[in-house]
C-alpha cells in the first residue's frame, strides 16, 4: 500500500510538493457529487510504447467498433475514446429511472504509468412512445451533460444533494473504476481476454 502511494506521488511531468496532494489511484465522488477528474495508474516496468499498444489492443477487444470508438490519438502519447454504457446514469425520484451514459476518456502514457482522464460524461435524452398495449419504447434523441453541479435542480436550497441523486455519481464512479481496472488488468495480462490469447 505504501509503495503504491509513493509511486503515485509523481504527477505527469511534475512532482507533488508539500502543498500538492498526490493524484488519486481510484475514481471517487465528493460531497458535491463531483467525480475525480483523473487518476494516475502505476505500471512498473512498462514502457510508454507498451502501454500505448496495450491500450489500443484493449479498446479493440472491449468495443464492437473500435475505429468509431477512438476519437483521436497520437502514437505513444495518448488515445481518446468514447463509449456508451446502457442504463448507467440512474436517479430515483419515486421509481428508479436509468438512462444510457456516454463517456469520453483519454489515456495518456509515460514510461511506468498512464493517466486515465474522464473528459466528459453525458446522459441520454430519450423520446418515449407507447403502443396500444401500453408498452413503452424509447430512442435516444440527444445527449445532456451528466455532471451534477451546484445550483442545478439536483441540489436542495441548503446545498445537499437531493435524495433521488445521492447514488447517481457513486454508481458512475464504480463504472469508470471498472473500465480502468479492465484496462489495467489487460496491460498486466491478468484478465481472461489476455489469458485466452496466451496459447
Amino acid at each position: 500500500m505504501l509503495s503504491a502511494t509513493l509511486t503515485s506521488t509523481v504527477l505527469f511531468g511534475q512532482d507533488a510538493t508539500a502543498n500538492q496532494e498526490a493524484p488519486p489511484t481510484e475514481f471517487s465522488v465528493n460531497k458535491e457529487q463531483q467525480l475525480t477528474d483523473f487518476i494516475i495508474v502505476p505500471c512498473e516496468g512498462k514502457t510508454k510504447e507498451e502501454l500505448y499498444k496495450k491500450t489500443i489492443e484493449w479498446i479493440s477487444k472491449t468495443y464492437n467498433k473500435p475505429s468509431e470508438v477512438i476519437k483521436s490519438q497520437v502514437e505513444n502519447d495518448y488515445i481518446r475514446f468514447q463509449g456508451i454504457s446502457k442504463n448507467e446514469y440512474c436517479r430515483k425520484p419515486m421509481v428508479l429511472i436509468c438512462e444510457d451514459l456516454r463517456y469520453e476518456i483519454e489515456v495518456s502514457v509515460k514510461d511506468g504509468k498512464y493517466k486515465f482522464d474522464v473528459v466528459s460524461l453525458e446522459s441520454a435524452i430519450t423520446d418515449k412512445k407507447y403502443d396500444l398495449t401500453g408498452l413503452a419504447s424509447s430512442r435516444t434523441t440527444g445527449w445532456s451533460n451528466a455532471e451534477i453541479k451546484k445550483g442545478w435542480t439536483n441540489f436542495k436550497s441548503n446545498g445537499e444533494v437531493r435524495d433521488q441523486y445521492k447514488d447517481t455519481m457513486p454508481k458512475v464512479a464504480r463504472y469508470i473504476n471498472s473500465l480502468n481496472k479492465s484496462l489495467h488488468d489487460y496491460i498486466l495480462n491478468q484478465n481472461e481476454t489476455a489469458k485466452s490469447n496466451d496459447w
